[in-house]
């Protein structure tokens, strides 16, 4: 297997704890927040939904495509439609790129390349799933039910 297909079916394992995580974030509470300086857990879920269209960029031109004032949470049907979408994308950006641009493409922000795409693109991902596990603990926090993510909750075998 190579790296790129690695990739490819982690995100498909990945992409299911995600959506769940998404929907498990109840509407009237998505400006939760577990700390004045803490992000609201609507931003956070916000995110989640739109960092594949990041890493579609990182896989496409090296940089990812990514606006900040995207974030926005707006409901649980529009943020889980932007989900669907961005990894609908990326499975096809991933497609559309060779072995040798995943492994050997340049990625980075300023004047020089910094990194190899494929590095950039599991970084995003790990950064995806650190502010998935920040959320599940808003969920707790906030008395929502948490869902299984790596095997059964305390949440989800009540």
């Amino acid at each position: 297997m190579t790296n790129k297909e690695f990739f490819l079916a982690t995100l498909a394992e990945e992409a299911p704890k995600f959506r769940a995580v998404i929907e498990a974030l109840p509407a009237d509470n998505h400006s939760y927040k577990v700390h004045d300086r803490a992000r609201e857990a609507g931003n956070l879920v916000a995110q989640l939904a739109l960092q594949w269209k990041a890493i579609s960029g990182i896989v496409l031109n090296g940089v990812p495509s990514f606006n900040p004032h995207e974030i926005v949470w707006d409901s649980t049907a529009s943020v889980l439609a932007k989900f669907e979408d961005g990894i609908a994308q990326l499975e096809k950006d991933l497609a559309s790129i060779s072995d040798a641009d995943w492994e050997t493409g340049q990625s980075g922000w300023g004047a020089e390349p910094t990194d190899t795409k494929h590095h950039m693109a599991w970084m995003f991902l790990f950064d995806a799933i650190h502010h998935r596990g920040q959320v599940a603990t808003y969920l707790r926090a906030m008395g929502a039910v948490v869902p299984a993510i790596y095997g059964p909750s305390a949440d989800s075998q009540k």
